[in-house]
C-alpha cells in the first residue's frame, strides 16, 4: 500500500492572479482585466469533491479521546483525600502494609488530634486518646482497642522495636478487612493512685526505682511485708496450674485466704500506690476452691 505524503500549501500560491494584477482595477467593478482573469481562473478550476477525514487522523483522535477518558477514570478511581500508604506529621510517622502498620511516635506530648489525623490518613477509622501509664511507659503505644467484628481467624498483634530513635517504634498488625473503629492510646504519666492502662510488668522487679526489688520466687510473707513498708496496696491473684505445659488460670482472692508460705510467681504495678501479685496456690488446694475477691479494677481510658 502506497502512502502519500502531503506537503504544506500556502494560501497565497492557490491564487493564479496576483494582487498586483488587481491593483489597477476600479474598486467594486468586475469588468476590469484583473477581475475577469480572476473569474476565469475560478471557473476553470476542476471541481474536486470534499475529501473525507483521513482515517489515520481519525484513529489518532479516537486514541486521544480514550486517553482523556482513562485519565478521568483514574482520577475518579482515586478519590480526593483517600488513604495513603505513608503519612507523617510532628507527632507520628505511619507506614501501611497489606495487613500491618509500622508506627513511630515522634512526640508523645503532641495533641491526640495529630495522632488521629495520621491514622485516618492511612485508612483507619481511628481515634487516639491519652492513656495513663507508669513513668517508664510514657510515650508508648497502648492498645489498640478494636470495636467491631474481625474476619474469621484474625486478630491484632504488635511488637516494639528496641533500636528506636523516636519515643516508640513498632509494628501493629491489623486485619486488612476490619471495618470497625480503632482506639489507640498514647501513654501519659498517670496521676497518683490512678490505675494504669497497661500494668508495669517486669518478671524480675516490682518497682525498679525502689532498687530493683526481686519478686519471683519470694515467700508471700516476706514479699507482702516489703510491699507494705513501701506503702503499696496489694491485690492477690491465686493461680492454679492445670496442664503439663504450665498453663492455668486464677482470680483475685482476699489476703485472708493466701498462705504465708505460698510462692510469688510475679508481680506488676497497677498504679503508683498498688501492686498486683500472682501467687501459686499451695499443694492440696483444689482449682477454683477459694472465695473470689472483688478486683481493684482496670483503667477504662478508652471510654473517656
Amino acid at each position: 500500500m502506497s502512502s502519500r505524503r502531503e506537503q504544506p500549501v500556502h494560501i497565497a500560491e492557490l491564487a493564479r492572479v496576483r494582487d498586483e494584477e488587481l491593483a489597477g482595477d476600479p474598486v467594486g467593478q468586475a469588468s476590469g482585466a484583473g477581475a475577469r482573469a480572476l473569474m476565469e481562473s475560478i471557473t476553470a478550476e476542476e471541481r474536486v469533491p470534499a475529501r473525507r477525514r483521513s482515517p489515520r487522523r481519525g484513529r489518532w483522535l479516537g486514541l486521544a479521546t480514550v486517553a482523556v477518558a482513562a485519565s478521568v477514570a483514574l482520577v475518579v478511581g482515586v478519590p480526593f483525600g483517600g488513604p495513603v500508604t505513608e503519612y507523617a506529621n510532628a507527632a507520628v510517622s505511619i507506614k501501611a502494609g497489606d495487613d500491618y502498620l509500622e508506627v513511630a511516635i515522634n512526640d508523645p506530648e503532641a495533641e491526640a488530634a495529630e495522632f488521629t489525623e495520621a491514622f485516618r490518613a492511612v485508612g483507619l477509622d481511628a481515634v487516639v486518646k491519652k492513656a495513663p501509664v507508669a513513668p517508664e511507659n510514657v510515650g508508648e503505644l497502648v492498645g489498640p482497642i478494636m470495636d467491631g467484628e474481625f474476619p474469621p481467624g484474625a486478630g491484632v498483634t504488635g511488637s516494639r522495636k528496641e533500636d528506636c530513635p523516636s519515643a516508640w517504634c513498632g509494628t501493629v498488625s491489623i486485619p486488612v478487612h476490619f471495618k470497625g473503629k480503632v482506639i489507640f492510646g498514647i501513654g501519659r504519666p498517670a496521676a497518683p493512685g490512678e490505675l494504669y492502662a497497661t500494668p508495669s510488668v517486669d518478671v524480675r522487679y516490682v518497682d525498679a526505682p525502689v532498687g530493683g526489688y526481686k519478686a519471683r520466687g519470694r515467700r508471700v510473707a516476706d514479699f507482702s511485708a516489703d510491699m507494705e513498708r513501701l506503702g503499696l496496696k496489694i491485690e492477690y491473684v491465686v493461680m492454679w496450674t492445670a496442664g503439663p505445659g504450665g498453663s492455668g488460670g486464677g482470680y483475685p482472692v482476699d489476703s485472708a485466704y493466701v498462705k504465708d508460705d505460698w510462692t510469688v510467681q510475679t508481680a506488676e504495678k497497677i498504679a503508683s500506690d498498688a501492686v498486683r501479685v500472682y501467687v501459686e496456690a499451695g499443694p492440696g488446694v483444689p482449682p477454683d476452691s477459694l472465695p473470689q475477691a472483688a478486683p481493684m479494677g482496670t483503667s477504662e481510658w478508652w471510654k473517656k
